[in-house]
């Protein structure tokens, strides 16, 4: 018996009303084998009428989402919340740089405290937002090329929850604005921050509002919408990740400041032991190794020499001793090479140390400072 006469015998059994099991066992009992009894099986079926799956009818099946979607739907929204806080932390920390306050007296104590911000946001930046443009790339792939496919309830249930959560935002920065208007008390520096807050909130609502009306409902979305969104946001980025290097330094700017900001605090801790000797001995020390070996001011030595060249820092007695009031003074000097001045938006009211140090040039700066040799009497 030939697979033609095969597939004549199957299609006519099953015209007859016999089950699938019983024609393979009628095949198998005759020498066909398990393989070849599934063939003339389907070719049997596929004579009595049954339509055979191609490219232009399989679409209309819907196909339920595969695990794979769900991790990239998921991911996506991970690197989405880590853009967003990323961009808006940038652009906050580079309008408080650009524009500060004199009102908010505890921003900045630390001089490195805005730029390590603005630093880290845009490091998050540039490994987040190319890898969410790429899941986002990615999933709309996936629903062009299987119109079919079906997404998941939680991918659903997290795009409305992102849509609510930038839809609440939006009206929230709206409501702040209008009552600090209302209140008199607009800034530039305010309506920046605001401004921020309102274009990244409606960018994801946009985006996410345009992404629903094609994959959930099948609207037709030019593709051009997406690309402009796309271009907008990472454009957008584009511009934060440039001011915050103009702001907040090359990484090389960085490494002078911090270095800078070692000096000054080891200054200040210097200063003080000077002054603490000075208070306890009746004396300025003539060196600072005289600070050293003393058992009292051992923990002053960590601080004795320039982080970056290792070189010991200028010490000099100005003024050993003179009478001032009931008591004795005694004058000393200590210097130190700065590589950069300080910002002028920090200056010494936000340094924590002797605000001798917390505002300087860039070069070689000394200080002079008055140290109590002997209290006066109470």
């Amino acid at each position: 018996m030939e697979t033609g006469t095969m597939a004549e015998y199957v299609e006519n059994r099953i015209r007859a009303g016999v089950g699938k099991a019983e024609i393979k066992e009628e095949l198998l009992a005759v020498g066909w084998t398990d393989d070849e009894a599934e063939a003339g099986y389907r070719v049997g079926l596929i004579a009595t009428g049954v339509p055979v799956p191609t490219e232009g009818n399989r679409p209309t099946l819907s196909r339920k989402a595969s695990t794979v979607d769900v991790v990239i739907n998921f991911f996506s929204f991970i690197l989405l919340g880590i853009s967003a806080s990323a961009l808006g932390t940038l652009f906050f920390e580079v309008i408080s740089i650009s524009f500060p306050d004199p009102l908010d007296t505890t921003y900045l104590y630390n001089q490195g405290g805005a730029t390590s911000s603005i630093h880290y946001a845009i490091a998050a930046l540039v490994i987040a937002f190319p890898f969410y443009y790429l899941a986002m790339r990615l999933w709309f792939r996936k629903f062009r090329e299987d119109e079919g496919r079906m997404e998941s309830k939680l991918s659903k249930w997290l795009t409305y929850l992102v849509l609510l959560m930038t839809a609440v935002t939006m009206v929230g920065d709206l409501i702040t604005v209008v009552f600090t208007l209302l209140q008199g008390e607009v800034t530039v520096r305010f309506f920046l921050k605001a401004l921020t807050v309102l274009v990244i909130a409606s960018w994801v609502f946009g985006f996410y509002y345009m992404e629903r009306r094609k994959i959930q409902y099948h609207i037709d979305i030019p593709e051009r919408i997406f690309q402009m969104l796309g271009r907008g946001m990472a454009g957008l980025v584009l511009l934060g990740v440039v001011l915050g290097f103009v702001v907040g330094g090359s990484p090389t700017t960085e490494r002078s400041r911090t270095f800078d900001r070692t000096r000054a605090e080891n200054l200040s801790t210097l200063s003080t032991c000077v002054e603490n000797y000075a208070s306890n001995l009746g004396a300025l020390p003539k060196n600072l190794k005289d600070l050293s070996q003393s058992s009292q001011y051992s923990y002053c030595a960590s601080s004795m020499r320039d982080p970056e060249t290792q070189a010991v820092y200028e010490y000099r007695v100005v003024t050993p001793e003179r009478v001032e009031g009931a008591g004795k003074v005694g004058e000393f000097e200590l210097c130190a090479t700065f590589a950069l001045p300080t910002p002028v938006q920090i200056g010494a009211s936000h340094y924590m140390g002797n605000p001798a140090w917390g505002d300087h040039s860039a070069g070689n700066i000394c200080h002079i400072v008055s140290a109590q040799l002997v209290a006066p009497p109470r």
